[in-house]
């Protein structure tokens, strides 16, 4: 394109030269002339396209500058849209951190009210119980008032807490001994009559009479009676009344017996009448007292 100004440009200097030259043919001159026309003609385009192009550049300049502006706020954007990601993710974070510091705190409170409940439970359970234990308590105290009441004579109760037994001896006898082992109360003239709650291993007397061969006076005894029967609270028993000979006379005893797998239990009563007599009805009396929880 330059080229072409150039060329129309030395046209239109040429054709007054060569007008001013005498010599010069007409032919060449209109051609020249024609040249000249079409080179401004050409001119004129030329310039025309680069209003155009000038034009066109200066709008793709200012789109360039729109374009510009919107990268650098769609830039602004994208960097505030990040910030505020970046905030969102913070506070999500913060959020989540609390969130699992507020479920430890409910866990332990959760805890705690377990504990406090469990801790109540346990309470009102040993209330219940003691309660329990005490109304217990006060129903035997009545009732051994009732028992002792019902009977013929004043009573004192032995209690055997390693067989769970109790029994009703005369307050009036001396007791010899009284533990976990049995119990020995005596009165009278050469300590007759007597009472005795002794405890066995039953071993190889697995009968009442294998029982009674283990001592000798009583090996050689008469048995009047045995029966079996159940004790107060129901436990199974037998009683059996004999008697056997001695120098002074005849030792007549009344038995109350309970075998368990490795005892034999015996509540006993004995007497010679001519130093202590008793009646047969208050010997069974106090035997039969016998009881097991």
């Amino acid at each position: 394109m330059k080229r072409t100004i150039l060329i129309a440009t030395a046209l239109l200097l040429l054709v007054p030269f060569l007008s001013s030259c005498g010599g010069v043919p007409q032919e060449d001159l209109d051609a020249a002339l024609a040249d000249a026309a079409a080179a401004k003609s050409q001119l004129a385009s030329v310039q025309s396209d680069l209003t155009k192009a000038k034009s066109d550049l200066s709008a793709a300049e200012s789109d360039l500058a729109a374009a510009e502006s919107d990268l650098a706020a769609a830039e602004s954007d994208l960097s505030a849209a990040q910030s505020a990601k970046a905030a969102a993710q913070s506070a999500k974070a913060a959020a989540e951190s609390e969130a699992e510091a507020l479920q430890s705190d409910l866990a332990a409170a959760q805890e705690q009210i377990a504990a406090l409940e469990a801790a109540a439970e346990e309470a009102v359970a040993e209330e219940e119980e003691v309660a329990e234990e005490e109304e217990v308590a006060e129903e035997e105290e009545v009732a051994e008032e009732e028992e002792v009441a019902e009977l013929s004579y004043e009573a004192t109760l032995y209690t055997n807490e390693a067989y769970g037994l109790t029994v009703w001896y005369p307050s009036a006898w001396t007791v010899i001994g009284a533990d976990e082992t049995g119990l020995h109360v005596v009165t009278g003239v050469y300590d007759i009559p007597g009472m005795a709650v002794s405890i066995t291993d039953v071993g190889e007397a697995d009968t009442v009479k294998a029982l009674f061969e283990l001592d000798e006076d009583v090996a050689e005894a008469t048995i009047v009676s045995e029966t079996a029967t159940t004790t107060p609270d129901g436990t199974e028993a037998i009683e059996v009344e004999y008697n056997y000979q001695v120098a002074t006379g005849q030792i007549d005893n009344w038995n109350v017996i309970v075998k368990t797998d490795e005892k034999w239990i015996v509540c006993r009563v004995w007497t010679l009448q001519i130093y202590g007599p008793i009646s047969v009805d208050m010997a069974w009396e106090i035997v039969r007292t016998m009881t097991f929880q």
